[in-house]
């Protein structure tokens, strides 16, 4: 044997797979793409009849598998030997073996002779024994051909189910499916929670947001240089579907705090309202405008320039209050007002401080607000117990100093402190005339 190849890889795609099961031949022409340096190459044509060679589909989200001119002819086979696929998944199992080129045309008699060059092949057992599938052999296997002997290399096979739905059977893709949610801000904490939300199996997001993305973004958003002076729901949402093609996206270039009367009747429309705006008032606006349509809320932020993350759920229920039902109770408490260091002095010309947390804590906090959020809806819907939070309101340790008073007082990176929310007060003019 030469120097081991086992690090070359094959893609089938599921037209190629199609493509080859179908055909009546025992064996064919293919035509790869490849690239050395990444050791990979991608059937990109298949003989399906004699002397017809039929192009085969890529996804054009397969971006990367679009390469240039440089092109490999190849082989397809049914092999006569029922064992051969067998054999494969032992060998690929014990890296550096092998078949002589004499024993593999034994097994595979229409193998073509190299000659000084490499051959590759696939070959196709379409009556693979429940046995042999148990054992982990594949009704496709991929070989490299040399004189001095024959290697088993591995095939990345396209399922016929891609993304979220491939978790079908671990987790409550269709239920997902059918909510709804509003994401009110698309910054760096509303863009992790989007991206979130999609991997969970949400149906269908509409997101919020009157700004464009700037450079100054960059660094803390999932978005990249691509989307720079884009409008932020616009750019987002391209980025999503880009990575979640059956997810359903709406945008609306809204501000939550001039636009509530455009909001409200949409909040109506939803199942759950997240907030991740910068400021105070955005979540004022959804604490209310939530309540009052019956649904709950998420409301996220960080917390004295990103010292600690800040995460509410607020449901629409006599046992629990709205935001300032929660304020209020804080302060009545004697607990400073967390959000007070939130807004700039007057004269500014800006409405809330910049951002300053660094990005991955950002993106942790989006991504326990997309959890919590979930879990809402599998519980309070569906009667799901495995998804019971341990409170309504969670509090992280991102970088806590020892100066803040209960319950603010984290001691340790990493730390979550879990709490509840208070009661409606009779005079909250949210939850009272809800």
């Amino acid at each position: 044997m030469t120097t081991s190849h086992a690090d070359f890889h094959i893609v089938l795609t599921k037209d190629a797979v199609a493509k080859i099961r179908n055909s009546d031949l025992n064996g064919g022409v293919l035509v790869m793409k490849s690239i050395p340096s990444e050791e990979l190459f991608v059937v990109i044509s298949v003989e399906t009849s004699r002397d017809v060679r039929v192009p085969v589909d890529i996804p054009t989200e397969y971006s990367k598998l679009r390469w240039g001119d440089i092109t490999h002819p190849a082989q397809w086979m049914r092999p006569s030997r029922p064992d051969l696929h067998v054999r494969h998944r032992a060998m690929i199992r014990r890296p550096g073996t092998g078949i002589s080129f004499e024993g593999f045309h034994e097994l595979v008699p229409g193998v073509s002779d190299p000659g000084n060059g490499l051959g590759l092949m696939v070959t196709h057992d379409p009556g693979l024994s429940v046995e042999a599938r148990e054992f982990g052999a594949s009704e496709f296997a991929g070989w490299l051909v040399q004189r001095t002997g024959v290697e088993p290399i591995s095939l990345v096979i396209e399922p016929e189910v891609v993304g979220i739905g491939q978790l079908a059977s671990l987790w409550p893709i269709e239920q997902l499916k059918a909510h709804s949610v509003i994401l009110v801000g698309c910054g760096s904490i509303g863009g992790a929670a989007a991206e979130a939300l999609a991997g969970y199996g949400i149906g269908r997001i509409e997101l919020i947001d009157p700004d464009r993305f700037l450079w100054h973004n960059m660094v803390r958003h999932v978005l990249g240089a691509e989307s720079v002076g884009r409008r932020k729901v616009d750019a987002l949402k391209d980025h999503l579907k880009e990575r979640w093609p059956n997810l359903h996206v709406e945008t609306r270039r809204l501000d939550v705090v001039a636009d509530a009367h455009l909001v409200r009747p949409l909040v109506d429309g939803v199942d759950l309202v997240l907030c991740a705006a910068d400021g105070i008032a955005p979540r004022r606006v959804v604490s209310h405008l939530s309540r009052r349509a019956g649904k709950p809320s998420v409301l996220a932020c960080v917390l004295d320039d990103g010292a600690i993350g800040e995460v509410i759920r607020l449901r629409p229920t006599p046992r629990f209050g709205c935001l300032l039902c929660h304020r209020q109770h804080l302060s009545d408490q004697g607990t400073l007002d967390p959000e007070a260091d939130q807004e700039l002095a007057y004269g500014t010309g800006q409405v809330h401080k910049p951002m300053t947390a660094v990005p991955p804590d950002l993106h942790y906090i989006g991504t326990l607000m997309a959890k919590i959020a979930i879990a809402t809806l599998l519980e309070s819907l569906h009667g799901d117990h495995t998804q019971r939070l341990p409170g309504e309101y969670a509090l992280l340790g991102l970088r806590p100093a020892r100066l803040y008073q209960a319950p603010f007082d984290l001691q340790k990176a990493g730390e979550i402190r879990w709490l509840s929310i208070p009661a409606p007060r009779p005079t909250c003019f949210t939850c009272g005339s809800a």
